[in-house]
């Protein structure tokens, strides 16, 4: 944390970050329609109230939830008017910017412990902060969107950081907050459990009890307060919230969507049958399930124990797969699942920076997943009103741009199966 090169790089992101921040938002959009109104009820109010009465109804875990409450209460001290202001713009955003912020750090962290048990330095640490810190589709989600996809973000990161270096307690605290603060999270918890595993199972007692004490700290206060019924459609019903077979998230399904609605005249919902008594939904959640199956089955051949002490660079190759098995679950969620909203790719960039700065073939797909995901986000949330006139003018992208993400997910599969269990071969 001495690298010079470092902070200048962490002080340029955070100063375009603090530029952006005051922005509103080029059209209402979420902002406007859920994360304003939720902190402008939370002034007088409980946050048991706000679950209970606010409007729009609160469809998000309490972590998030609970720091828009408190902010809802700072800024109304400071303009009791609650009315719209460069403040509050900034004010909403301040929490997933210092994510990005950490989530750039622990990258920095996380590669360089692995140069160090490889014996070198060099500049890949750098790399790996600055492919997500400079990444714009990561400034464009939180600093523009505003939106808190980068919190979870970096507890999921913070928590596979731990497992790495074996601090069981730390990686089940972490993946409890992740948990809190968005369902999603839940794509991490198997590999987290097999890491566990695979050091003993005294590792995965641990993992667990303290990520079930965590989640169960953050909720049992809601539930005694008389929100138990909003929590429970939160967690146990989050599927089938939005029941389409794409939320604008630019994969095979955002075609079948749309397809579907040209054929049929009508917007098929991924609850239909497909095959027999057999859903899309369940389709999607079958893939998903397989692809992690085949993530697992590799990670597993690639991991058999030696039968001597495991060597520096066996154990930062071992780290390295944790991370690309990390981001592909979470890629693998975002194309192969129905319901999938643009924004869920953004935890897989994460991991993925740290694969893309060590192994040089990784570092091209990145490139390019990262442009379409920038693309994916300004299509739904154009960066300017006149962009909205501009895209009417232009030809229709948003197929190429989902089957562009196809090929990077076969890209990025392959590279990751492919691999040798030499650090050199990742």
């Amino acid at each position: 944390m001495h690298d010079r090169r470092f902070w200048l790089l962490f002080g340029v992101s955070l100063l375009v970050r603090v530029v952006l921040m005051p922005l509103p938002e080029p059209i209402d959009f979420d902002l406007a329609y859920f994360l304003f109104p939720w902190m402008n009820f939370s002034p007088g109010r409980s946050l048991v109230e706000l679950y209970l009465h606010g409007e729009p109804v609160v469809n998000y875990p309490p972590f998030f939830v609970t720091i828009l409450w408190g902010l809802g209460k700072l800024y109304a001290l400071l303009v009791p008017t609650l009315e719209k202001t460069p403040v509050q713009m900034a004010l909403v955003k301040l929490p997933t910017v210092l994510a990005d912020m950490a989530t750039g750090v622990a990258l920095y962290l996380a590669a360089g412990q692995m140069e160090r048990r490889l014996g070198r330095t060099s500049r890949l640490p750098l790399l790996a902060a600055g492919l997500w810190l400079l990444n714009p589709a990561v400034i464009y989600v939180s600093t523009i969107w505003g939106q808190f996809d980068a919190v979870h973000t970096l507890w999921m990161m913070a928590a596979l950081l731990a497992a790495t270096n074996k601090r069981w307690g730390w990686s089940g605290l972490f993946m409890g907050l992740a948990l809190l603060t968005k369902a999603q999270a839940l794509t991490l918890i198997p590999l987290l459990a097999l890491l566990a595993w695979w050091s003993d199972g005294r590792a995965l007692a641990r993992w667990g009890v303290v990520a079930a004490v965590t989640l169960a700290a953050g909720l049992l206060p809601l539930w005694i307060g008389g929100a138990g019924q909003s929590l429970v459609q939160i967690y146990i019903k989050a599927v089938g919230y939005y029941p389409a077979m794409s939320m604008n998230a630019y994969n095979p399904w955002f075609i079948a969507h749309i397809r579907t609605r040209e054929l049929l005249g009508y917007w098929v919902e991924d609850s239909t049958a497909l095959l027999g008594p057999i859903t899309i939904r369940q389709v999607g959640m079958a893939l998903v399930a397989g692809y992690a199956l085949l993530l697992f089955a590799v990670l597993l051949r690639r991991w058999r124990a030696p039968s001597h002490e495991p060597s520096p660079q066996a154990e930062a190759a071992q780290q390295i797969g944790a991370y690309f098995v990390a981001g592909l679950l979470t890629f693998g969620f975002f194309m192969l699942a129905t319901e999938m909203h643009e924004r869920y790719i953004l935890p897989a960039l994460a991991p993925l920076a740290l694969v893309a700065a060590l192994h040089r073939p990784a570092l091209a797909p990145y490139l390019l997943l990262s442009l379409t995901a920038f693309l994916n986000l300004i299509h739904v949330l154009p960066v300017t009103r006149d962009q909205i006139a501009l895209m009417e003018t232009l030809p229709d992208i948003r197929f190429l741009i989902s089957g562009v993400n196809t090929a990077l997910f076969i890209w990025w599969t392959w590279l990751f199966v492919r691999g040798k269990k030499k650090l050199s071969g990742w």
